[in-house]
């Protein structure tokens, strides 16, 4: 996977604070619209900044949520 349309159908993007352990679900479909499809998941690494306490931890998890999303479920542990 390296752009944002290689998420679309079957995967969710999760940003990742590591510093206070906020994990939140980010829109995949509302970026593809903003930031165009072929924008490299690279470059969404370095612009998520963490609205709790402002860092940028460069932390996103890709997880398979299946076409119909019903595998969705993923929670972060330290």
């Amino acid at each position: 996977m390296q752009t944002l349309s290689d998420l679309l159908s079957s995967f969710q993007l999760y940003a990742v604070c590591v510093p206070c352990s906020r994990m939140v679900a980010l829109n995949v479909a509302e970026l593809s619209k903003r930031l165009g499809t072929r924008t490299p998941l690279h470059q969404i690494r370095r612009r998520v900044r963490c609205a709790q306490c402002g860092k940028r931890s460069a932390d996103i998890r890709i997880v398979y949520v299946g076409p119909c999303g019903s595998a969705a479920g993923f929670h972060y542990r330290r």
